[in-house]
C-alpha cells in the first residue's frame, strides 16, 4: 500500500504538476488523520469494553456478597427475636417468684452475654472502591444504592456492637459483685463444663445489687430486638434492591 502511494507521489512530481501533486498530499493527510481517528475509535471501544468486563467481574462479587450478607441478617434477626422472647419469659420467672424454670433464667441471661459474632463481607465493594472503577459506573442509582447498603450495614453493626458492649459491661460487674458465682453455685459446684452451667435463681438473690442488674439485662434484651429489627429489615430492603439493579445494570 505504501509502495503504490509513493508510485504515484513520483508520477506526480515527474509530470510537473505540483497542484494536483499538493491536493493528492493533502488527501493523503487526510487519510492518514482518518484512520488515527478511527485506530484510537476502535482502542477506545476496546477499553470502554475491557472497563465494562472488570467492572462486571467486581459488582458480581458484589452480588455475591450481598446475598450470603442478606442470610446472616434474616438468621440475625430471627435469632434476636428468639433471645427477646427467651428473656421476656425470663423476667417474667423472676419477678413472679417463679423459680420452677431454672434453664430459662440461665439460658436467657447467657444469650445476652455470650458475643455473637457477625461477619458481613464487604470485600467486594473495598475491591471496587480501591480498583478505581467505582467512577465507571454510569447509573446513579446503583452508585447511590451501594453506599446506601454499605451504610445499612454499618448502622446494624454499630447497633449490635453497643448492645454487646454493653452487655459485656453489666456482665463485668456481676462478675465483681459475687452474684454470677453465687447464682451459678460456682463456689459449691465447681468444675463444671459450660453446658451443664444451670444458675440457681432463689430468693436469696433479691436482696443481691447483682439482682437488678440481672433484671436490666432481660429487659433490654426483651425490648431492644424491637428496635433493632427496623435496622436489620432496611438492610435486608436494600441488599434486595442492590441485587435486581446490579443484575440490570450487568445485562
Amino acid at each position: 500500500m505504501l509502495r503504490f502511494f509513493s508510485k504515484i507521489r513520483q508520477r506526480l512530481l515527474s509530470d510537473n504538476k505540483p497542484s494536483k501533486y499538493l491536493l493528492y498530499a493533502i488527501g493523503e493527510i487526510v487519510l492518514v488523520v482518518i484512520g488515527i481517528l478511527i485506530a484510537l475509535q476502535v482502542n477506545n471501544l476496546n477499553t470502554i469494553r475491557s472497563e465494562k468486563q472488570n467492572l462486571n467481574k467486581y459488582l458480581e462479587k458484589i452480588s455475591i456478597n450481598i446475598k450470603d450478607d442478606i442470610l446472616t441478617a434474616k438468621s440475625m434477626l430471627k435469632s434476636r427475636v428468639e433471645v427477646a422472647q427467651l428473656c421476656q419469659k425470663a423476667a417474667e420467672l423472676i419477678v413472679n417468684r417463679d423459680f420452677s424454670e431454672q434453664t430459662i433464667i440461665t439460658n436467657a441471661v447467657f444469650a445476652m452475654t455470650i458475643e455473637q459474632h457477625i461477619n458481613f463481607n464487604r470485600s467486594g465493594f473495598e475491591s471496587l472502591k480501591n480498583s478505581g472503577y467505582l467512577r465507571y459506573i454510569s447509573d446513579p442509582k446503583l452508585e447511590n444504592l451501594l453506599y446506601k447498603y454499605n451504610n445499612a450495614v454499618d448502622e446494624v453493626l454499630y447497633e449490635e456492637a453497643s448492645l454487646q458492649v454493653w452487655a459485656n459491661d453489666l456482665e463485668l460487674e456481676l462478675m465483681k459483685n459475687g452474684f454470677t458465682a453465687e447464682w451459678l453455685e460456682l463456689d459449691t459446684k465447681p468444675n463444671r463444663k459450660l453446658p451443664d452451667l444451670i444458675g440457681n435463681y432463689s430468693k436469696d438473690l433479691y436482696q443481691h445489687p447483682g439482682h437488678n442488674i440481672t433484671l436490666a439485662l432481660l429487659l433490654r434484651g426483651h425490648l431492644f430486638p424491637a428496635f433493632l429489627t427496623g435496622f436489620y429489615e432496611e438492610q435486608i430492603t436494600i441488599g434486595a434492591e442492590l441485587l435486581i439493579v446490579i443484575d440490570e445494570y450487568r445485562k
